[in-house]
């Protein structure tokens, strides 16, 4: 995704500015452009936003216009919340990773906190990208916008597997399960519990769907499950 960049015109607040590399950062994208900051750069306040993002903040591309900071891109997109009397075609945020093309340098604008792109900045996209929102409420702070394009970049172009969220522990198998399904009903049997013979085999069954309703028991857990029952045994006796 290195050939994505992030462009923000003439953004206000400088936390914005490093919220937003924050998110660039968490999705994978590097190349941040900023034009014209409204109270200059470099920005103290963004510095301190952008928390574990500050090499974004620093490698930033200043720029006093935006035709200098598309100059290398050869597509654009511009963000805008509202619809506007221009013939470009649409793309939503969900289609974004599918529509982009794939070789080329592409960068994704987005404007002031207060009034967004205009008309004339707009004029320099191949197309208006626009974020799926409540029709009601359609207004986005600037680095939740950059945040939401980016995920949606990441979640089209990533498929790697997260090693770090798999569950890795032992599960029961179908022999465990049998070896508890036998103790269990044996102590049952011990305790009374089957009171109606011609029902027990009935029983067992409900006994065993509870069970096999369970999905991704561990070895650990099954132990944990005999232990219970033997301590539940001992106090009865």
């Amino acid at each position: 995704m290195n050939n994505i960049s992030i462009i923000l015109v003439n953004p206000q607040m400088g936390e914005n500015i490093g919220a937003s590399a924050r998110a660039m950062k968490n999705f994978g994208l590097k190349d941040l452009r900023i034009v014209a900051p409204r109270d200059g750069w470099p920005n103290e306040k963004a510095r301190n936003m952008s928390v574990g993002a500050l090499d974004l903040i620093e490698a930033a591309k200043l720029y006093d216009n935006l035709p200098a900071a598309l100059g290398d891109l050869e597509y654009v997109y511009a963000t805008t919340a509202s619809s506007r009397d221009m013939n470009k075609n649409y793309v939503l945020s969900r289609g974004l990773s599918a529509d982009i093309p794939p070789t080329s340098n592409v960068g994704i604008m987005f404007g002031r906190e207060n009034c967004g792109l205009n008309n004339a900045e707009i004029s320099y996209a191949n197309k208006i990208l626009t974020i799926d929102t409540d029709l009601n409420f359609t207004s986005l702070n600037i680095a939740h916008a950059v945040a939401v394009v980016c995920y949606e970049i990441w979640s089209g172009y990533n498929k790697q597997v997260r090693r770090d969220l798999c569950n890795e522990q032992e599960l029961a198998n179908a022999n465990q399960m049998e070896y508890f399904y036998n103790y269990l009903f044996a102590e049952l049997e011990q305790h009374d519990f089957f009171r109606v013979p011609e029902k027990k085999e009935q029983m067992q069954q409900k006994i065993r769907n509870i069970f096999t309703r369970i999905e991704g028991l561990s070895s650990a857990e099954l132990q944990i499950l005999m232990g219970t029952i033997k301590a539940l045994s001992k106090q009865k006796e």
